[in-house]
């Protein structure tokens, strides 16, 4: 998927954002917006969001001599969901379709996202999704698919959802689970850290990227990535990044689920901003 103009506010905001939490000292504000304005007036346009805001983001945290600007946002985030997760999960246990209800749970999860130029309130979220239809809603053949897979890859996105998104997990019964972090942190993306600490190692082999982008990308991924995309079962894909990096790679397997979150994903994937979706396969 290539960037399109309408990208670059999505970019922009992840840097608004960082400011927003005082990380950046107000004295170099200024610089490294005019540092990633330059960058964005000269790059070529032809590569994925993905890929160009991991450029971005390694100027960002090159300029603060920081590996991980948002590393409490992550962290508050994280910590957040985890003392929520008893409540959820007795929301799963008691409902009369734990697989469905987990699965909405961890779509709703993933509007926790400090790239996206609009934001979303998480528990208004996940009210909403527990009673509203899903604007693509191939869920019927994900749990069909799921039935019968010896190996399942999960690519994670965000800290906070992948609490959600272990829930989820735990309604599978399947021989092998992965699930995909990022190589090294990028944004408010999973890493091996998160995926630790919400205890998600616990019930799945945990594997990375082999990148920083905020994305899974396919051209930049890692060829162990790869090779178990290729070999998995069932993949399940959370999140516009993973969908950006992924959506034109083919796999007869792949499920995307993820909020709706600009107009430009819209149009490809036919939904409305705020829509939830549980979309089969790629767009070639």
């Amino acid at each position: 998927m290539k960037t399109q103009f309408e990208c670059i506010p999505c970019i922009i905001n992840s840097y608004l954002k960082l400011v927003e939490t005082s990380v950046i000292p107000e004295p170099q504000q200024e610089v490294i917006l005019r540092q990633l304005l330059q960058y964005l007036s000269t790059v070529d346009y032809n590569q994925s969001p993905p890929m160009l805001g991991r450029t971005l983001q390694r100027m960002i945290r090159e300029s603060l001599k920081d590996p991980d600007p948002y590393y409490q946002i992550k962290q508050h985030y994280n910590q957040m969901m985890l003392e929520l997760y008893p409540s959820f999960k007795e929301t799963v246990v008691s409902s009369e379709d734990s697989f469905d209800t987990a699965m909405r749970l961890a779509i709703a999860g993933n509007v926790i996202d400090f790239g996206a130029k609009y934001q979303f309130d998480i528990m208004d979220s996940i009210n909403r999704v527990k009673e509203h239809e899903l604007a693509i809603d191939d869920s019927r053949k994900l749990r069909q698919d799921l039935k019968h897979a010896q190996t399942l890859l999960y690519i994670g996105d965000n800290c906070g959802e992948i609490v959600l998104d272990k829930l989820f997990l735990e309604t599978m019964e399947i021989p092998q689970k992965y699930f995909v972090v990022r190589e090294s942190p990028v944004i408010n993306d999973i890493t091996l850290d998160d995926a630790k600490m919400t205890g998600i190692d616990k019930i799945a082999t945990i594997l990375t990227t082999g990148d920083d982008s905020p994305g899974a990308v396919w051209e930049s991924a890692s060829k162990d990535f790869r090779d178990q995309f290729n070999k998995a079962d069932v993949i399940i894909s959370k999140g516009q990044g993973n969908l950006e990096g992924l959506i034109d790679v083919p796999h007869d397997h792949i499920y995307f689920l993820l909020v709706t979150k600009c107009d430009l994903i819209g149009e490809k994937i036919d939904t409305l901003k705020g829509d939830f979706v549980v979309k089969k396969g790629t767009v070639i």
